[in-house]
């Protein structure tokens, strides 16, 4: 699918208020990375560097959105992308797509997003995603079930990072409420077991698109 056909897809979905969505095409030459991102993939294979580099140009246009324009958007020792204060966003990378989200910190204390190719993912690899219970919840196939939950879980992971700088497995989320949030299986400060990451699951032509959105207000709603 072309860059311009997935913007198309996007320009149909209503997004959660005042989050700003761009996207950027891997393939394309883009302007050199800003020096404190270019130290980030300097030993980075061609591959990598240039979903990098979709990714930061997908980001600053974000920001631009915001009255933000040309700021650097550096990587962090854990890797996270280090947003301008008073921001948050997330980034997703694709062989063939680049989009990344951001906020204001005010509305939102963390956010996910994730880009994946539609498909069926091997078995071999589903049990590592979720269990039965969970891709009963999205869908008869299986296979099908298991990329979307994938897609899921790795949205409201990078949305809750940004509160818990924690590290974890698929198994310590699990899929909710009929697929609309999910639920962490244990604590992880600051947040509780039981607690809930909303989520949001969209069709766009061959790929799925998933976000995680946490209001500012969301662990004191919680606590």
């Amino acid at each position: 699918m072309s860059i311009c056909d997935l913007e198309q897809h996007l320009s149909a979905i209503d997004f959660p208020g005042r989050l700003k969505v761009s996207v950027a095409d891997p393939g394309a030459v883009h302007p050199p990375l800003h020096p404190v991102e270019e130290a980030a993939v300097l030993r980075a294979v061609s591959g990598r560097r240039a979903e990098f580099a979709a990714g930061r140009v997908a980001a600053r246009m974000a920001l631009a959105q915001m009255g933000l324009p040309g700021v650097s958007i550096p990587m962090a020792e854990d890797r996270a992308p280090v947003w301008p204060a008073g921001t948050v966003g997330s980034i997703s990378h694709t062989g063939t797509a680049c989009i990344a989200i951001t906020g204001d910190s005010e509305d939102y204390a963390g956010l996910g997003i994730d880009l994946e190719d539609a498909g069926s993912l091997d078995i071999s690899l589903r049990r590592e995603i979720g269990t039965k219970k969970e891709l009963d919840q999205i869908s008869d196939d299986h296979g099908v079930a298991a990329t979307r939950l994938f897609s899921l879980k790795e949205a409201a992971y990078k949305a809750q990072y940004n509160l818990s700088r924690t590290v974890f497995g698929f198994g310590a989320l699990e899929l909710a409420d009929g697929g609309k949030c999910l639920r962490f299986a244990r604590p992880v400060p600051p947040f509780k077991k039981g607690d809930c990451l909303p989520v949001l699951q969209w069709n766009v032509g061959d790929m799925w698109l998933s976000l995680c959105a946490l209001s500012a207000s969301f662990l004191h709603v919680k606590s």
